[in-house]
């Protein structure tokens, strides 16, 4: 026993659950592919904080090795600096690649989605067009 009423079309009933469909496995293939993106930007952003860690291990060792003469304290600090400022560069350069490639993901993912929409509507419409019984708003 159904609750929906005789006249009820269910080629209709099942137009929203159709029209849904195609979107949410794109966003799922959309979230997937983000995950990944941001799963390999965070690795190699921690690699990135583990040599720098090494580094400041390192600079200390010079200081302290240093004897407190300023010309090998200040060649350390500088080259210390100078491997921040290249590991700030990697940092902002992969961010960018992160934020263009997971929006490339979600706009690929947008118009396969509207495309398989499309389709479905025209489909349904096409089927409406020759259901028998209907009426026209």
């Amino acid at each position: 026993m159904t609750d929906r009423p005789a006249d009820t079309d269910p080629a209709a009933e099942a137009a929203p659950k159709a029209l849904a469909a195609p979107q949410m496995q794109h966003v799922l293939t959309a979230q997937t592919r983000i995950l990944d993106e941001t799963g390999s930007f965070a690795a190699a952003w921690f690699r990135r904080r583990h040599v720098m860690a090494e580094a400041l291990g390192g600079l200390a060792a010079e200081i302290a090795g240093a004897g407190g003469d300023p010309a090998r304290i200040t060649d350390a600090v500088a080259r210390w600096q100078e491997g921040a400022r290249d590991r700030l560069t990697a940092d902002m350069r992969d961010w960018l690649a992160l934020c263009t490639s997971c929006t490339g993901h979600l706009v690929r993912e947008v118009n396969e989605a509207e495309g398989e929409i499309l389709e479905t509507t025209v489909d349904f419409t096409r089927r409406a067009g020759r259901t028998k019984h209907a009426t026209p708003v």
